[in-house]
């Protein structure tokens, strides 16, 4: 049973997607649903995949049936997501690592460099560095675009 659990604990912490991609996930507590091909990271979560972070208080991964690709990873509570020069902060988040996007929604606050954008949800699509902004009917997106001389 141990070594079925630390064979379990390994693959969770280096899986290899379908592009040879490696995410480390650290938290205070995991819990694998094995039928469901779910692992729940909870407390204090940190995931690092080349050069993207995600911190929450909660994060769950999907992944394939044979346990080889991830299919999706979502975090829930005080998201931070930091890429190079970005930094976004969220209410919750889902990574799609097979596509490369990433989608944030809640009280979503962008900063790059001293620039700053308020919205409600934002993707990006890390693989041709671009985003679409959007807020909620009766909302609008609130940008402060800072630019250095």
């Amino acid at each position: 049973m141990l070594k079925y659990f630390l064979i379990s604990f390994l693959l969770i912490f280096f899986t290899n997607t379908a592009s040879a991609k490696q995410i480390k996930i650290i938290s205070d507590e995991l819990e694998i649903i094995r039928t469901k091909n779910i692992s729940i990271f909870s407390g204090n979560v940190y995931a690092m995949e080349e050069n993207l972070e995600i911190w929450s208080e909660k994060l769950t991964m999907n992944s394939s049936k044979d346990e080889t690709t991830i299919k999706e990873i979502s975090a829930y509570g005080n998201v931070k997501i930091v890429r190079e020069e970005l930094s976004i902060n969220g209410d919750k988040a889902r990574y799609d690592p097979i596509r490369n996007k990433l989608f944030v929604f809640g009280e979503v606050r962008v900063l790059q460099g001293q620039s700053i954008i308020l919205c409600d949800k934002i993707i990006l699509d890390l693989e041709n560095s671009s985003s679409i902004m959007s807020s909620m009917s009766g909302k609008r997106v609130e940008a402060l675009i800072i630019n250095k001389k």
